[in-house]
């Protein structure tokens, strides 16, 4: 359940007023979620896991950046923030949650790589850097700490991860907000396409948002030209760079899955998940 001081800050739970519903809802690994009505609207709740952090999750980072999204239209609207990140209140957007299949429809990946493209255009404020290299090595030091024998197996994963990087910052993109983690689940279709979840967010090369949307969905991966081209990298960007780059992510996300696996047993889902992932970077 929530907490009594988190849900005062409902708007309309002032003063220990109880909500007209109060429904919890599916949540990822890093957090608990629940949907509060009051008379005042309808709001959404997250509780953060303390075990976040330990997955690459700033908190203040997240706040800064999901709030710059919002004041922009394109994140919901932030109604409070607790500043030891244990929590975090929006305002609840109603529409439809995007599915694995809309990755491959491309209309859909237009008018997400668009919605990409406002959000790489804002102002970057200032947040703590975002070091994907230091990231990696983290969690290639925390896995290999529980295992000893897989530090040797990583090992050269993490060389060809810092020459991808190298290539990266070849390029002339300057460093502006990107989502950094662009799950089906983390976009709903409403009025307008909405980012939701802003936890892994940075200031960054915007390449990366390319990076984890194929990384994620091979399938978007078929429509490379079209999402460099929509978002406005088309003259900073190849398909073979974004391939690069995605690489990058594969691993990021096979990395996270074992370190999630020291924290707590996987389900069904993330386990297969992670072997799916290990499976690709056995192949590459």
């Amino acid at each position: 359940m929530l907490p009594a001081g988190v849900l005062g800050l409902v708007p309309g739970c002032e003063r220990g007023r109880a909500p007209h519903e109060l429904l919890a809802l599916a949540g990822g690994p890093a957090n608990r979620t629940y949907r509060v009505r009051t008379d005042r609207g309808t709001f959404v709740v997250r509780l953060h896991e303390p075990t976040s952090g330990l997955l690459g999750v700033d908190r203040v980072r997240e706040q800064v950046l999901h709030g710059a999204a919002a004041r922009a239209g394109l994140a919901p609207p932030l109604v409070a923030a607790d500043p030891d990140g244990e929590f975090l209140i929006t305002e609840y957007v109603p529409g439809r949650h995007w599915e694995a299949a809309d990755m491959a429809d491309a209309s859909q990946l237009t008018t997400l790589a668009r919605r990409l493209r406002a959000l790489h255009a804002l102002p970057p404020p200032p947040v703590a850097a975002f070091d994907p290299a230091l990231l990696l090595a983290v969690h290639v030091q925390r896995i290999g700490a529980a295992d000893p024998a897989a530090a040797a197996e990583l090992e050269p994963l993490l060389g060809r991860a810092a020459a991808v990087l190298r290539h990266c910052r070849a390029g002339d993109r300057s460093p502006c907000i990107v989502h950094n983690d662009l799950h089906h689940t983390n976009l709903l279709a409403g009025e307008r396409l909405w980012l939701l979840d802003f936890e892994y967010a940075a200031v960054t090369d915007p390449l990366f948002d390319l990076a984890c949307l194929t990384a994620y969905y091979p399938q978007a991966a078929r429509h490379a030209p079209l999402i460099i081209e929509e978002s406005g990298l088309g003259a900073r960007v190849s398909v073979e760079l974004l391939a690069e780059a995605a690489w990058l992510y594969v691993l990021l996300s096979y990395l996270w899955y074992r370190a999630l696996r020291l924290a707590a047993p996987p389900g069904g889902a993330d386990a297969a998940s992670e072997r799916a992932l290990a499976e690709r970077l056995q192949r590459a």
